[in-house]
C-alpha cells in the first residue's frame, strides 16, 4: 500500500525528488506511533516548532512529514505574509524559508522577521549556484543556506547542528553564547567587553574556563564553524565565506583554516563533495 508520503514524493519534481527510501522508512516509523505529534528520537532537542515557508505545496508537505518523523513540530506556510503573522504569534526555533514565493520573496520576508523581532534562526533555500542571493540573505541574517536539490539525512544533520548550538548558547556562559552568536562581528575582547559590561579580563577567564581556548582562539573557532557550513552548503567563492566568516582578508582566512582543519578550504570543500 503507497503510503501517503510516497504519494507526496511522487507527485515532487524531479529535482526535489530525496531519498525516497529513507522518507518513507521516517514516513512509516512515524505511523506506528499513536500520537504523530510525539518525538520518535530520544536524542530530539526540539523545545519549540520549526516553520516551512514554501509555496510549493507538494514540497512544503513533504518537508513538515519528514520533520515530524524526526520528533519536530513543525507549522507550515504557503506565502510569506503568512509566514510572518505565524511568527507574530509563535516562538519559532528554526525557520526554513524558501527565497522564491509569490508576491514577498524570501529576502524580504527575513528582513521582515528580524524587524519584528523574530529570534529564530533562518535557513534560506535557495535554487542551485545562486550566489548573489545567498550572499545578500547571509547579509540580512540568515543562519544558513541549503541549496535544491538537497539530501533528506543532509537537512536533518544541519537542523540538529543549529538546534545543538542554541541549547548549548541558552545552558552556557552568557559570555561564550553571544561570541558564538556574535562571531562575525566581533573585532576584540574589547568589543564584548563593551556591549556586555565587563572588564577584559572577565571576557578572558570566561572564555578560557568555558572552552579551554585563549579569546582569540574560541573566535576563529567560531568563525571557521560558520566558513565549513558555507563550504559545504554554498557555492560562495572561498574569498567571499572568508568576508562572511568575519576575516578581514583571504589569506588569512586561509591560513587559519588549513591550520585547523589541515587542508586549504578548497580541498575541504573537495573532499566533502566527493563523500557525498
Amino acid at each position: 500500500m503507497t503510503s501517503q508520503l510516497e504519494v507526496c514524493l511522487l507527485t515532487l519534481p524531479h529535482e526535489t525528488r530525496f531519498v525516497r527510501h529513507e522518507a518513507s522508512r521516517k514516513m512509516s516509523t512515524m505511523t506506528q506511533t499513536s500520537d504523530h505529534s510525539t518525538a520518535i528520537t530520544s536524542d530530539s532537542l526540539d523545545d519549540g516548532p520549526i516553520l516551512v515557508v514554501d509555496d510549493d505545496d507538494s514540497l512544503r508537505e513533504f518537508c513538515s512529514r519528514v520533520l515530524q518523523a524526526y520528533g519536530h513540530e513543525v507549522h507550515t506556510a504557503g506565502l510569506a505574509e503568512e509566514a510572518l503573522s505565524l511568527a507574530s504569534q509563535n516562538s519559532y526555533r528554526v525557520v526554513l524559508l524558501d527565497l522564491k514565493m509569490p508576491g514577498m520573496d524570501g529576502i524580504e520576508c527575513l528582513r521582515r522577521l528580524k524587524a519584528q523581532g523574530c529570534r529564530a534562526d533562518v535557513v534560506m533555500i535557495t535554487g542551485y549556484g545562486n550566489v548573489p542571493t545567498a550572499v545578500e540573505a547571509m547579509k540580512v541574517g540568515a543562519r544558513d543556506i541549503v541549496e535544491k536539490p538537497f539530501r533528506l539525512d543532509d537537512l536533518q544533520a544541519m537542523l540538529q547542528d543549529i538546534l545543538a548550538r542554541q541549547q548549548k548558547a541558552v545552558s552556557g556562559d552568557p559570555i561564550v553564547a553571544f561570541i558564538q552568536t556574535n562571531a562575525t562581528d566581533i573585532g576584540s575582547r574589547k568589543d564584548v567587553a563593551k556591549r556586555l559590561g565587563v572588564s577584559l579580563e572577565r571576557v578572558s577567564a570566561c572564555v578560557q574556563e568555558q572552552t579551554g581556548l585563549s579569546f582569540r582562539q574560541f573566535l576563529h573557532a567560531c568563525r571557521l564553524d560558520l566558513a565549513k557550513r558555507l563550504l559545504e552548503n554554498t557555492e560562495l567563492d572561498v574569498s567571499e565565506i572568508a568576508v562572511r566568516a568575519g576575516f578581514q582578508t583571504v589569506q588569512h582566512f586561509s591560513r587559519v583554516f588549513s591550520k585547523r582543519e589541515g587542508v586549504s578550504p578548497k580541498i575541504y570543500r573537495l573532499r566533502i563533495r566527493a563523500e557525498n
